[in-house]
């Protein structure tokens, strides 16, 4: 399988908001939908941020997805149109490959307990539930 990554760019941004608004409900911060305005301004914001990579997932050269590493916690996101084929998986591991060379020791994912589907994924990588988070709004 051609599945690589290549560094995110500004002309990706479209890409990425249209995969974070097709997962948001699976996200531990955003709830709803974000705004093109919103999502650039935080991009914007991250890209200066030194502890922030990204990447674009490919599959046979086409765009697939996105993985990012934000101070040590992972996300991936793929396209439905890709999703059931292993590819985060694969991503995943060309991700960690990546933060070993930037010299990152761990690795954390935070994924809803709903989402089964990530939590398989960083399970059959090796990853170890380590904590349950509570949390109450008041």
């Amino acid at each position: 399988m051609g599945i690589k990554l290549r560094q995110a760019e500004k002309r990706d941004w479209d890409l990425i908001l249209d995969l974070r608004n097709a997962s948001y409900k699976f996200f531990y911060k955003q709830n709803e939908p974000i705004s093109h305005n919103e999502h650039y301004k935080y991009m914007e914001n991250q890209i200066k941020n030194n502890n922030f990579h990204q990447w674009i997932i490919t599959h046979n050269n086409e765009d697939a997805g996105y993985v990012r590493i934000l101070d040590s916690d992972v996300s991936i996101m793929v396209d439905k149109e890709y999703q059931n084929k292993g590819i985060a998986s694969i991503a995943l591991f060309l991700l960690e490959k990546e933060a070993k060379t930037l010299g990152i020791k761990k690795l954390v994912a935070l994924v809803a307990p709903e989402n089964k589907s990530s939590q398989k994924i960083f399970q059959k990588n090796n990853y170890i539930l380590k904590l349950n988070l509570f949390e109450k709004d008041l």
